[in-house]
């Protein structure tokens, strides 16, 4: 399995067992990025990462988005 597939399935994970809460708070989510030496958590509330995940796009650190 490769890191961005691994990282995207823990998140998934993540979002499932997340309870609903308020629309303001904001959850930790492992970047998606193929670069192995990237640890960076992705800081998004659940209605940003369900969106992110309706449009099929990988959850990116901004510095990944900039680039």
């Amino acid at each position: 399995m490769e890191r961005e597939g691994a990282f995207e399935e823990v998140n998934d994970a993540i979002r499932r067992l997340a309870p609903e809460g308020p629309a303001t708070e904001v959850w930790e989510f492992f970047c998606e990025c193929p670069n192995a030496e990237c640890h960076v958590l992705v800081s998004m509330t659940l209605a940003q990462f369900d969106e992110r995940r309706s449009t099929t796009a990988p959850v990116v650190a901004e510095h990944h988005l900039a680039a």
